[in-house]
């Protein structure tokens, strides 16, 4: 339980830019990085991008662990179970940040991490699938 109190007992994520420098490299290969509403709300630096990232975070949260094994342990232990969802067809954030998120999660020692691909769902689709009883639930 954290100290204000809030306790997660479980995560979703839905087709989410776990990490924000791929995704801003993902926009500006499309021409859209300085139209999107992510490059000032994460900061507009490289540094910024990391420190606001979420998966990238996760290594950071103890860092007076002295070694990778303990941290992955420490770390595993406060994660909830998580489930990361995502639609092949997202053209928005590529299904490929869900699985990156994913690897780095379980690489932090998580023991419960699912992720769930839906084909022929776009960005947007994704949440519309959970809201309407699809795939995802």
């Amino acid at each position: 339980k954290r100290a204000d109190g809030f306790d997660f007992t479980s995560y979703v994520g839905l087709s989410g830019p776990y990490n924000v420098n791929h995704h801003f490299d993902h926009e500006a290969g499309r021409g859209v990085e300085e139209l999107s509403p992510m490059k000032p709300a994460c900061g507009s630096t490289r540094e910024s991008f990391r420190d606001n990232s979420p998966a990238l975070r996760l290594t950071s949260i103890f860092p007076h662990i002295p070694d990778e094994s303990s941290l992955a342990g420490m770390i595993g232990q406060h994660l909830p179970p998580c489930l990361l969802v995502h639609g092949i067809e997202d053209s928005t954030v590529p299904f490929t940040a869900t699985s990156e998120a994913a690897r780095i999660i379980r690489s932090c020692g998580a023991t419960e991490c699912d992720e769930t691909y839906l084909s022929e769902m776009g960005h947007e689709d994704t949440v519309t699938q959970l809201m309407l009883g699809g795939k995802t639930r």
